[in-house]
């Protein structure tokens, strides 16, 4: 009698699955579905793991075909060993896209500009990547990045271009100070280890020091700023107005390492950081959550949705798959 009713009660939360990842589920179902995946760790998995399978499939937004969501029950009212086998073959299909990504990455974005002799080196949306320059400097590029530079150094110095984020570790070499130059400022170092943030599209720019010293040259004013480790020099291209100050440098530098580490950023800020993170468009509403700041930390593992659920556990925000690789979030005080 016991495995009858733990069988109803599995169908049952099962089904609520399946009508939450399509829409259909009343409030009341939605308040009784998270309940349940708050009992334990594997409630939580479990239901991590189908959304992010839902996700994977990309369903049709129309509701009225109703086909994939039949499917998706069926598939939720099987054994566990029978959706396990059946996530394997997904994610066996997505290791192989992963792998076809991974060479789009490395071969089709690379290209040399015969005329210039320069290399440019860019990395898509949701991913990062590392370039060995021809005098063993390491360059760490973030998502969305782009690095412009010479097949080989010719004269005194080492000159690159940089747009994104990127990290380098400067292979010493007095006598050939390396140049980072950017839309905004330019950073001469001769063997160090630094970070370097210009994405065009944010309303700031900045540049962090792990180790040895840098020099920074505005180029508008020409003014000049010599920073010292764990110092990280900011620039508000909107206001025209900069601060040099202390850094965090493991928040700073843990993107290179998977890591996503925020402390107390506000939501603007977050949103347009996950939104290169995971190659995803975040579209949200609401003046008041401009007020809200963010602290926390995940690694890459985690999918976007995790992260929107962890955000909407602690925040009171709602959110919606709206298409491809879009998310609505709303804001939505807590009663």
């Amino acid at each position: 009698m016991t495995d009858a009713v733990s069988m109803i009660n599995e169908t049952h939360i099962q089904n609520l699955i399946a009508r939450y990842l399509n829409g259909d589920c009343s409030e009341n179902e939605t308040e009784e579905l998270f309940e349940w995946t708050t009992r334990s760790a594997d409630n939580t998995k479990e239901f991590l793991q189908l959304k992010d399978l839902w996700d994977l499939a990309n369903p049709t937004e129309n509701k009225s075909d109703q086909q994939l969501l039949i499917f998706y029950r069926k598939q939720l009212e099987q054994s566990n060993r029978a959706r396990i086998r059946m996530i394997k073959r997904i994610i066996a299909v997505a290791a192989i896209l992963v792998i076809c990504l991974i060479t789009s990455i490395i071969y089709p974005r690379k290209h040399v500009e015969s005329a210039k002799q320069l290399s440019i080196f860019t990395v898509p949306l949701g991913s990062r990547s590392k370039v060995m320059m021809s005098d063993s400097t390491e360059v760490y590029l973030n998502s969305g990045s782009s690095l412009t530079f010479p097949a080989k150094y010719t004269g005194n110095n080492r000159r690159v271009t940089l747009s994104g984020e990127a990290f380098f570790k400067v292979k010493s070499d007095k006598n050939h100070p390396f140049i980072v130059k950017t839309a905004n400022f330019d950073i001469e170092a001769t063997g160090t280890q630094f970070n370097v943030c210009t994405y065009d599209s944010d309303p700031f720019s900045s540049a962090t020091l792990a180790e040895g010293l840098i020099s920074l040259r505005m180029k508008k004013s020409d003014e000049a700023f010599v920073i010292k480790p764990g110092e990280k020099f900011r620039l508000n291209r909107l206001a025209n107005t900069y601060n040099l100050a202390q850094a965090d440098i493991e928040s700073e530098l843990a993107w290179k390492n998977g890591e996503f580490i925020f402390k107390n950023i506000p939501f603007p800020e977050l949103v347009q950081r996950l939104e290169r993170w995971y190659d995803v468009r975040l579209v949200w509403s609401g003046s008041k959550l401009e007020n809200f700041a963010y602290t926390g930390r995940f690694k890459n593992q985690e999918t976007i949705w995790q992260v929107l659920d962890a955000l909407k556990l602690t925040t009171p925000i709602n959110f919606q798959k709206t298409a491809f690789r879009e998310f609505g979030i709303t804001y939505k005080p807590k009663m």
